[in-house]
Formats: C-alpha cells, structure tokens, sequence
C-alpha cells in the first residue's frame, strides 16, 4: 500500500508499506508493528491548541495499531519536543482508497500500490 501525507493541500510526505495483519505478540513488541517514522517542517497548529512555528521540525510515526478481518489501522502520532501534539488512527482497507481527516488541514490519504 502507498500512503501520502497532505497539509494544506501540499504533499509533505509519501511512502509504501506492506498491508498484512500482525500477530498479538509481534503487535506488543517494542517496534509495536512500527512503518514510518519521519519529520516535517511546523508552521501548522495541532488540534486547535499547538502552534508550530515554520523553523520547527515536527517527528512523525506511523505504525499498525490494529487489525481485523477486513481492515488495518494505522496509528498516527506527531510530537514536537517530547509534546504530543496529535494523536490518531487511520483505517486502511487493503486494495482500496481511504482518506481521513486527522486536523484540520492534515489529511492522510492510503491507496493500493502500483
């Protein structure tokens, strides 16, 4: 699966990972089924409350925080200086196209790869 990192319309980030379900023991794991960490410049503010300034660089990651018969989801977490400043999921539905709304002007859009 690809899955790209919008704000503002603007892609700030895009990569692929492998779409399959963990077992509890791997899920509890120190990684805990780990797929992306990253950084981006701030300059957005978080859930209303944290602002960001541009010179800022906001760490990323994105693991498998779950699965089901029919779905993945993907934990999502952005911090700035050991401050959480957002904390959600996205639901992946392997070989379609999802998108979530994680602020306001953040979207995550999941696709299958080509």
């Amino acid at each position: 699966m690809e899955f790209r990192l919008l704000l503002d319309g603007k892609t700030i980030y895009q990569s692929q990972f492998h779409a399959c379900r963990l077992n509890r023991t791997h899920a509890n794991s120190d990684r805990q089924g780990k797929i992306k960490s990253f950084q981006f410049s701030g300059g957005h503010t978080f859930q209303g409350t944290y602002h960001t300034k541009n010179s800022e660089r906001i760490e990323a990651d994105v693991w498998q925080a779950g699965a089901d018969a029919d779905d993945i989801v993907l934990g999502v977490s952005f911090v700035l200086r050991n401050q959480i400043l957002l904390n959600t999921i996205h639901i992946v539905k392997p070989g379609e196209s999802t998108q979530s709304e994680l602020d306001p002007g953040l979207l995550i859009k999941t696709y299958p790869a080509n």
